[in-house]
């Protein structure tokens, strides 16, 4: 059962679509990032774009593998996309609430409202999602 206070993280598989993951009370750590990777280095990037509703707030940063492109990950399509470089991501990755400068430290879930509202943009950014 969800609580008011309950946060995620959004997970986006490189299969497609979106997953809520529960953040514990000790909250984001770069510990539990790595563990939901599956891997022991992560890397941070800031979205190039949010939906309306985020403007003004806090910036949406991903978080992937930083080897997932040595373990042969298949490639995450929304990710590439992101990323605005043409080199692809590789593996799932995770969205989380970051500091506006998105500094090192600062990083909290979503919570359920803002998960659907990142899934519902998701969906109409990438229609094949």
């Amino acid at each position: 059962m969800e609580s008011a206070g309950s946060r995620y993280l959004l997970r986006l598989p490189a299969s497609g679509g979106t997953e809520r993951t529960a953040v514990p009370e000790s909250g984001v750590t770069p510990e539990l990032l790595a563990a939901l990777l599956g891997t022991d280095v992560t890397e941070r990037y800031r979205l190039p774009e949010a939906p309306d509703a985020f403007a003004g707030k806090s910036a949406l940063c991903y978080f992937i593998d930083a080897r997932g492109g040595e373990k042969a990950l298949p490639v995450n399509f929304a990710g590439t996309c992101f990323y605005h470089t043409g080199c692809p991501i590789h593996g799932d990755l995770l969205l989380a609430v970051c500091s506006e400068d998105c500094g090192e430290k600062e990083v909290s879930g979503l919570t359920a409202a803002e998960c659907d509202l990142l899934t519902a943009w998701l969906n109409a950014q990438f229609p094949v999602f």
